[in-house]
Formats: C-alpha cells, structure tokens, sequence
C-alpha cells in the first residue's frame, strides 16, 4: 500500500470525525436549551408543550400568510419615507416592523 495515502486518509476521517461529533454536541445543546427552556415554562405557569407548540404554529402560518399578502401588495400600501431610500437597512427595517405588526395583529 502507499503510505501517504494511507496517512492523508486516516487525517481525512479523522478531521471529519472531529467535525461530525462537534455538530451532534451542537445539536444535542440546543435540543437540551429548547427542551429546558419548555420545562421551565411548563413548571413556572402551567403551560404545556402541545400548547407552547400550537402557538408557534400559529405564528408560524400568520408571518407566511401575512408575509405572502405583504408581497401580493408591495409598494401599495406601504410607503416609506423619501429620506430613507438611500438607506436600505432602515427600509428593510420598517418592512420588517410592519410585517411584526401585521403579524401580531392577527
């Protein structure tokens, strides 16, 4: 066998090992943190995870419902101020708060 072929192989599997079990312990982080975090609520005011879950779903389908009829109506009702043309970054942020309020709103 070649060896450095070999040794580039071993280093290879080695490097994407390292990685792939660094991405699980990411994974594993975050599914403890959210499934804390809904214990905590759970415990605290006797809100369950079906519930919590509804909720999301439900904000969930308002910001994309809401967000499709923000694209249906661009440039119709919203109109933004002439001073903030030349900033993009503050007109995507009052898009972004209007489609928030929209989206609160329903």
């Amino acid at each position: 066998m070649n060896l450095p072929l070999v040794i580039g192989a071993l280093l290879v599997s080695i490097l994407l090992l390292w990685w792939l079990m660094s991405v699980i312990k990411a994974s594993f982080k975050t599914a403890f943190l959210i499934v804390a975090v809904i214990f905590t609520v759970q415990v605290l005011t006797g809100v369950g995870p079906q519930q919590i879950f509804e909720q999301i779903s439900k904000w969930t389908t308002a910001f994309f419902t809401n967000l499709g009829q923000w694209f249906q109506s661009w440039g119709g009702r919203v109109k933004v101020d002439p001073k903030l043309e030349s900033d993009p970054k503050k007109q995507s942020l009052i898009w972004m708060l209007y489609i928030a309020q929209i989206m609160l709103s329903a």
